[in-house]
């Protein structure tokens, strides 16, 4: 076991997995797609429509979990060479593998999709020509554009492998005293910055908006290195139900944000301050001791929670060809047939691709890193 593994932190990848399949479920079924289909709102399903809040939560993760489990390692400037291998490596070539299988599913998608092709699914179809593979597969379309091809949550990773360029420097400077806790808070309020005076515009500006969440992800792990302090593991458990509830009044327009407090006026900086919020709980909290299945489960969904990410959209729109062919017109149950299928599938397909892909790509990067590390001794 990785003397950095926080339990508490992997059950919260699950959790945000869960709220982006839950989300794009709920995109792919509202829609009416026959004359017969019911177009539905359902409350109590719709406060989870969280996915939003389940992408803020995977970058305060990652920030999070990187500066713990890489903090002690990256002591001077050739230290940053061999973090950039090892988290190129754990992202690029499944993100790879994936695009390929993108690539072909997104021709049987076009043979088999009959509905409206205004519809967010849809997104699919989208044209696009080899240059625009290149932009994917160097990972700029953020800033260069086209949006929305191949697959919807490739969005956000460019952005994260971004996060990570810059991140070793903000470890290096955190190392001096005086910078320790200013760091992460002046990386955050500098992006910030310059998304809302608009000093640099990319083709998606998440970059900047977002990377208080990333790096206010370091700040916690910061301060929960310093203080070392637990409290009982049922308070972790409540903070899920209580903040994810508070999401969802907010995503659900039921709750309402003043307008005129900066800042916090924005819907998406809350559910990011929310982010952080239960990242805090998630550390702080004693992991809990009982053991049993759903948990256990809960676990390894977040073990394996990046493959989900990049493959739960193949089996939402299979799911939705086969709406289109067997006639599921009742919205409920198009949602639940979507949603089951997808939770399932998209959980034993990336079980299989963390063995083949991930798990060989990362120990490939560390036997190269723990290789130099032995000459250089």
């Amino acid at each position: 076991m990785n003397k950095h593994y926080i339990k508490n932190l992997t059950l919260l990848r699950a959790l945000a997995a869960f709220f982006v399949i839950t989300t794009h479920s709920l995109r792919a079924s509202e829609v009416k797609y026959s004359n017969l289909d019911e177009a539905g709102y359902f409350l109590p399903i719709n406060l989870l429509d969280l996915g939003t809040f389940g992408v803020c939560l995977f970058f305060a993760l990652s920030g999070c979990t990187l500066f713990i489990s890489n903090h002690s390692k990256v002591n001077k400037m050739q230290d940053v060479a061999f973090f950039y291998f090892k988290r190129f490596m754990r992202i690029w070539p499944t993100f790879i593998v994936s695009l390929v299988i993108y690539l072909l599913f997104i021709e049987i998608f076009r043979g088999f999709y009959t509905a409206d092709k205004n519809y967010w699914i849809a997104r699919f179809l989208n044209e696009y020509n080899l240059n625009d593979v290149i932009k994917y597969i160097f990972l700029v379309f953020n800033i260069t554009g086209p949006r929305d091809l191949f697959n919807g949550p490739y969005w956000s990773l460019p952005i994260e492998f971004q996060y990570y360029l810059i991140l070793p420097f903000a470890m290096l400077l955190i190392k001096l005293k005086p910078l320790k806790y200013i760091t992460p808070i002046l990386i955050s309020g500098l992006l910030y910055y310059i998304f809302s005076s608009e000093l640099i515009k990319f083709d998606r500006n998440d970059f900047f908006k977002m990377g208080y969440m990333f790096f206010g992800g370091v700040l916690m792990s910061l301060i929960y290195m310093k203080l070392k302090i637990k409290i009982a593991s049922h308070f972790f458990f409540l903070s899920i139900i209580i903040l994810t509830l508070i999401a969802g009044t907010i995503q659900n327009n039921l709750l309402i944000i003043p307008k005129q407090i900066p800042f916090i006026s924005d819907p998406l900086n809350v559910l990011g301050l929310l982010a952080l919020i239960l990242v805090a709980f998630a550390l702080f909290c004693d992991e809990s001791k009982k053991d049993f299945i759903l948990l256990r489960m809960l676990h390894q969904y977040g073990e394996v929670s990046y493959s989900v990410y990049l493959f739960h959209m193949l089996f939402v729109g299979l799911s939705v060809i086969l709406v289109l062919h067997i006639n599921i017109n009742n919205y409920i149950l198009k949602f639940l047939f979507v949603y089951i299928l997808t939770l399932i599938f998209s959980y034993y397909f990336s079980i299989l691709s963390y063995k083949l892909f991930e798990l060989p790509s990362m120990r490939f990067a560390q036997k190269i890193t723990d290789k130099h590390h032995r000459k250089v001794n």
